[in-house]
This record gives structure tokens, C-alpha cells and sequence, in this order.
């Protein structure tokens, strides 16, 4: 009797335990909402130890080899990867922009953790581990960029740019021999007023666009508006 008790003490405590986590992770989530400081996306993600659920992933992923799902507490998440590459997940909430992306090494381990714009530009600090888990670098990506990614979403916003839409990409690039860094945009909305397809690019240092290609119909034709 002693033992059953103590194992139905352990299941409650431990589902206790996991819904105060899931809660402090929609609520780390949530931040974004706010973005009344720069940067605030950083708090997203923390350089804490933690593992992938392999067995769980194999038992349900689909034909792509994906597990979708979403928690009660409103995160989706999306799992990938496999025994040669390594897995992978990414995490976020409905009508966010930003995605909590993780790599895992094939022993399950974390590898490397950050916040991206939706999810195809990491910003922000990113954290790596080595194989058992162990923090040994924090590396902060936004740190050669004098542009923010929030002013790059305001200036999307101004042109009217569809920000949740597939066509919405943004993309950053840093050169270490010449310290020299640009912004990649591509988007539907406007440019001086014009509607249409457009591709940017942004010289950090002087928040300058330094070139403007028009896509062009359905097979992608681009015409160059402007390049400096």
C-alpha cells in the first residue's frame, strides 16, 4: 500500500511539476506580445540543459517524417531529424513572429538553442552544448548589427508587407574580414508607394538601401529598380 502511494505521489508531483514548466514557457513565450524593449525576444530562450524525446518522436511522426502538435497551453510545436543528422524542434505560439528553434545531438542531448525571426532568421543569443548537455558558449548574433531586427519589422509594417505571409522572409549576413553587414528583404506590400513583389537590401552600418529588385509574375522574372 506504502508503495502504491508513493508512486501515485511521484505522478502527481511530477504532473504538477511539468504543467509550472509548460506555464513558465507560454509565459516566456508571451513576451513577444509586449516588445516594449529592444531585444526582448532574448528572453525566450534560456541556456538551460534538456533533451529530445526520441522514442516519443519515432512512435509519432508522420510520413515526412515530422511531429506536429500542439500543447493545452497554445504552443505548436514541430519536430524533425533523425539517428544521422540529429533532431530538431521548433517551438511558438499562434500569430507570433518569432520561433524558439533547437538542435539536438543524435544521443537526444541539446546542441544548440535560439530565438529566430518566424523561422528562417536567427537573432538574437544563441547557446552551445556539447554532447552531454553542458553549456559551453553563449554567442550573441545581433551583436555586429547596429540595425534591430525590430526596426526591420517596423519598416515592414510601413510598407505594408504581409508579415505572416510565406512570402515575408528577412535574412542578415556579416562579413568578419571587412565588418561590413546588410539586410536581405523579401515581401508583398510596397515600395515608394508602389505595390508588388519586392527584394531589399539594407547596409547596416548606414540604413541605406543599397538595392531594390522587383519580382515579376509567377515564374519569378526580376527587374532591378534601384542599386547602389
Amino acid at each position: 500500500m506504502k508503495k502504491v502511494l508513493f508512486i501515485y505521489l511521484a505522478f502527481v508531483i511530477h504532473s504538477c511539476k511539468s504543467q509550472n514548466e509548460d506555464q513558465k514557457e507560454i509565459e516566456k513565450i508571451k513576451q513577444h506580445y509586449k516588445m516594449d524593449n529592444k531585444h526582448q525576444y532574448n528572453n525566450l530562450v534560456q541556456g538551460e540543459s534538456e533533451t529530445f524525446n526520441i522514442k516519443r518522436f519515432d512512435e509519432s511522426k508522420n510520413e515526412a517524417e515530422d511531429y506536429n502538435y500542439e500543447l493545452p497551453n497554445g504552443l505548436i510545436i514541430r519536430e524533425f531529424g533523425d539517428q544521422e543528422s540529429g533532431y530538431y524542434s521548433e517551438t511558438k505560439i499562434k500569430n507570433s513572429l518569432f520561433t524558439i528553434a533547437k538542435v539536438f545531438h543524435t544521443n537526444s542531448h541539446i546542441k544548440s538553442k535560439g530565438p529566430m525571426f518566424k523561422d528562417d532568421c536567427e537573432i538574437g543569443i544563441w547557446y552551445d552544448f556539447d554532447e552531454s548537455g553542458k553549456l559551453i558558449k553563449e554567442l550573441d548574433l545581433d551583436k555586429p548589427f547596429k540595425i534591430a531586427i525590430e526596426d526591420i519589422i517596423e519598416y515592414l509594417k510601413n510598407n505594408e508587407a504581409e508579415l505572416f505571409s510565406s512570402f515575408t522572409s528577412i535574412n542578415r549576413s556579416y562579413e568578419q574580414e571587412t565588418k561590413k553587414a546588410k539586410w536581405s528583404l523579401i515581401y508583398r506590400g510596397k515600395y515608394k508607394d508602389n505595390l508588388g513583389m519586392y527584394m531589399i537590401e539594407i547596409d547596416d552600418s548606414t540604413a541605406e538601401i543599397i538595392k531594390v529588385v522587383k519580382i515579376l509574375g509567377k515564374e519569378g522574372e526580376k527587374e532591378i529598380l534601384f542599386e547602389k
